[in-house]
C-alpha cells in the first residue's frame, strides 16, 4: 500500500538539497532564480546545510555522509513540506545506506528530483512506499524545464491541485497498441540500472515503466535495453512509456530510441507509446513514481489512476 505526503499549499516551505553533482557558479545563478520563482508564488524557501560543498573528488555536493544527512534534516523539520533536489549528477547511489527510511517512514513529504535523483525516488518508494516524482530540476535560466510555462503549470496542478491527468504538450507516438494499467515506475534508464542487485531496485511486476535516457551512444542503450531483458524487466511490466532522450547519438544517423526499443522488445505484446513530458531539458508534467497509472497507447492517451497526495 502506497504511502502518500500531504500536497503542497502556497505559504508551505520547501526544501532544497543537493545528493549529486556540485553547484558551479551558474548552477547558484540559476538556483538563486528558482527560488525567488517560489518565493514569488508564496512558498517559503530552506537551502540544506551542505548544498554548496564540494567533495575530495570534486564530484559531489559533499561527502555522502553530509549529502544524506541533508536529506535526513530535511524530512525530519516539521516545517519542510515538499523536498525538492537541486540536479542530477551520478553519485546519488552513496547516499542509499545512509539515508533513514524508518524516518522518512513516518514524515512522508514530497520527494522530487530527475536523473539521477531517480535513484533516490525508485529507493525510497521500494523500502518505504511513499510516492516520489519525477520533475524537474530546481534550476530557472537556462531556458528549459522549469522555465517552460507547461512545467509551471503542471508543478501547479500536479503538486498543489493534484490534478491527475497527463496532457501532451507536443504529439504524441504510438510504438506498439495497446491498453494497459499498472504502476509507475521510472524514469532514468542509466538510475535504475545502478539498483540492479540492491534491496532498493524496484518490483516491476504489473508496472507501467517509464524510460528516458541522457547523451547516451547507440551502443551503451543496446547493452542497457538487454539488460533490463536479461534482469526480467520486460517480462514484468504492463506497458512502456518512452520520454525525451537528450542528444541520443544515433540520431544523427537516423536512429530513434524508439524504433530501437521497439525491435528490441519485438517478442513482447506490451504497448508503447512516446512522449515528451519527462527526461532532460523538457516540459515536465511531474509523475508520481508508485501510483498506478493508465497508459492508452492506441489512442495516445496516459490517466494517473490512484491518489497521490492527501
Amino acid at each position: 500500500m502506497n504511502l502518500l505526503a500531504p500536497k503542497l499549499k502556497i505559504g508551505d516551505k520547501i526544501g532544497i538539497v543537493a545528493p549529486s553533482n556540485p553547484l558551479n557558479i551558474e548552477s547558484k545563478r540559476k538556483l538563486n532564480k528558482f527560488k525567488g520563482y517560489l518565493e514569488d508564488c508564496g512558498f517559503k524557501i530552506k537551502l540544506s546545510k551542505n548544498i554548496f560543498k564540494i567533495d575530495q573528488f570534486n564530484s559531489s555536493a559533499g561527502s555522502p555522509e553530509k549529502r544524506a544527512n541533508d536529506i535526513n534534516t530535511m524530512f525530519k523539520d516539521p516545517k519542510i513540506k515538499a523536498i525538492w533536489c537541486f540536479q542530477g549528477g551520478e553519485t546519488a547511489n552513496q547516499t542509499l545506506d545512509l539515508l533513514d527510511f524508518n524516518l522518512i517512514g513516518k514524515n512522508p513529504k514530497i520527494f522530487l528530483g530527475k536523473s539521477d535523483i531517480d535513484v533516490l525516488s525508485l529507493a525510497i518508494h521500494k523500502i518505504t512506499g511513499l510516492v516520489t516524482f519525477h520533475g524537474c530540476d530546481a534550476k530557472i535560466g537556462d531556458g528549459r524545464e522549469m522555465d517552460f510555462d507547461y512545467t509551471k503549470k503542471w508543478f501547479i496542478e500536479r503538486i498543489i491541485n493534484c490534478a491527475k491527468a497527463i496532457e501532451p504538450k507536443s504529439r504524441w507516438i504510438t510504438i506498439r497498441e495497446g491498453l494497459a494499467e499498472g504502476k509507475l515506475l521510472g524514469c532514468n534508464q542509466t538510475s535504475i540500472l545502478k539498483l540492479v542487485g540492491t534491496k532498493y531496485f524496484p518490483d516491476f511486476k504489473e508496472s507501467i515503466l517509464f524510460l528516458e535516457t541522457y547523451k547516451t551512444k547507440v551502443k551503451h542503450l543496446l547493452f542497457q535495453i538487454e539488460q533490463m531483458n536479461q534482469i526480467g524487466v520486460f517480462q514484468k511490466i504492463k506497458a512502456m512509456v518512452v520520454g525525451n532522450n537528450y542528444r541520443f547519438e544515433g540520431e544523427k544517423n537516423n536512429l530513434f530510441v524508439k524504433d530501437i526499443i521497439k525491435e528490441l522488445t519485438s517478442k513482447y505484446q506490451f504497448p508503447i507509446l512516446k512522449i515528451n513530458e519527462f527526461g532532460h531539458y523538457q516540459p515536465h508534467a511531474f509523475l508520481p513514481i508508485g501510483a498506478r497509472v493508465l497508459v492508452d497507447a492506441t489512442n495516445k492517451k496516459i490517466e494517473i489512476l490512484d491518489n497521490f497526495l492527501n
